[in-house]
């Protein structure tokens, strides 16, 4: 594919209603990153249940080190699976993204987000107080109304689910990314933004850093991770270059300085054992296998069934934590810790697989229509002004 840049769109161009937009062809779809994403989701379960001597020795009552000895030392580094996520998610966002108006977009991913986000939340709001942790204080109920914008963090209100953190990280990309998608996406935009995005996250662990907003958008590790994500996909699009291998390998350098140091961090400050250098050659795997993506290495992965299993992803998500906890605390006396993880882990799974079926792909039709319905009335609404203001002249 030639290296054609793409005209930034006009004003009036981006104003153009959802009625009025020429119909978007859908982004081909990738099934080995429908696949990474189950795995990444089942190994922050697997560390959520059983990796985490500090927070779940309250629900288990026992330090999970003692229950699955065999299982924890490679269950504690499943938190990693966050930044598997970051890394499809800056491929899959630019993939997305690519051919759309800011108003495409933002509609795109207040669908895909808040339907499942808001019910989750409720789930979360009930097990708080119907299945209290006595060894953490939940959420006041302001708080809890607070979770319902997923603007938590900012407003310093505390996650109804702890996992809610990396929303936030999501929320963030996008609100700097449609800024590029309002000038316009191609190549050369979309590296340069990248590179500037990727200087402002290390320029904002100085010390002495007087510009403390880019702490928001330029969070440090989170952001080499979704640089990384949008280079493979430059890669996937347009083919790979010097330019793009030096944008990836800039990515990979500033990420293993800053997932080292906070890898050491945990280790110090939280007592949690695991090395910073397995953490860094698991994360390394993990681009390797995006960059096999980008690279059409795994086009011949075409099986239906991980099209499914993505759909899950997203709904277990938020569902396992503080539900599955709850879970584990009240079935962990009467049936022990094998059987208790087992059902535990199978309830999850048809939660989200319900949450899918019976609340996000209805809601998510119904806002679609309704989202589409008010757009053509506006575009009704600026038709008829400009009738009245030829007429007027």
């Amino acid at each position: 594919m030639s290296r054609t840049e793409v005209q930034a769109p006009s004003r009036q161009v981006v104003a153009v209603t959802a009625a009025q937009e020429a119909p978007r062809a859908p982004a081909p779809r990738l099934h080995a990153l429908d696949a990474l994403r189950v795995v990444a989701a089942l190994a922050v379960l697997a560390f959520h249940f059983t990796g985490v001597d500090a927070a779940t020795k309250a629900n288990w009552g026992v330090n999970p080190k003692e229950l699955f000895p065999w299982l924890f030392p490679v269950t504690s580094y499943g938190s990693y699976g966050v930044q598997l996520f970051f890394l499809i998610s800056g491929f899959v966002i630019c993939l997305s993204a690519w051919g759309r108006t800011p108003g495409q977009f933002v509609r795109a991913r207040f669908l895909r987000l808040f339907p499942a986000y808001w019910f989750s939340a409720a789930v979360a709001f009930v097990v708080w107080r119907a299945l209290p942790d006595g060894s953490r204080t939940g959420p006041s109920i302001s708080e809890s109304l607070t979770n319902l914008t997923m603007l938590q963090v900012p407003l310093s209100a505390q996650h109804l689910v702890g996992a809610y953190w990396t929303l936030w990280a999501e929320l963030t990309f996008y609100l700097i990314f449609l800024v590029v998608i309002w000038k316009g996406l191609d190549y050369r935009r979309v590296s340069v933004f990248c590179w500037l995005w990727l200087l402002a996250s290390v320029l904002i662990q100085q010390k002495d850093n007087q510009v403390p907003v880019l702490g928001i958008f330029a969070q440090p590790l989170n952001t080499a991770l979704f640089v990384g994500g949008i280079a493979m996909y430059l890669m996937y699009r347009f083919g790979p270059d010097l330019k793009l291998w030096g944008l990836l390998a800039a990515s990979w350098l500033v990420m293993q300085s800053d997932l080292v140091q906070h890898a050491d961090g945990l280790r110090h400050d939280r007592g949690m054992d695991r090395h910073p250098y397995i953490a860094l050659a698991l994360v390394t795997v993990f681009y390797l296998l995006v960059l096999a993506v980008a690279l059409h290495k795994l086009d011949r992965i075409h099986w239906s069934g991980f099209v499914t299993l993505g759909a899950l992803v997203y709904p277990l998500y938020l569902l396992h934590e503080e539900l599955g906890w709850a879970l584990i605390r009240n079935l962990y006396g009467p049936l022990g810790a094998w059987p208790t993880l087992l059902v535990t882990t199978a309830v999850i799974l048809l939660s989200a697989w319900l949450l899918h079926r019976l609340v996000e792909r209805p809601s998510q039709r119904w806002l679609r229509a309704r989202l589409e319905q008010e757009a053509r009335r506006s575009a009704d609404r600026e038709r008829g002004r400009d009738s009245a203001e030829r007429t007027a002249v």
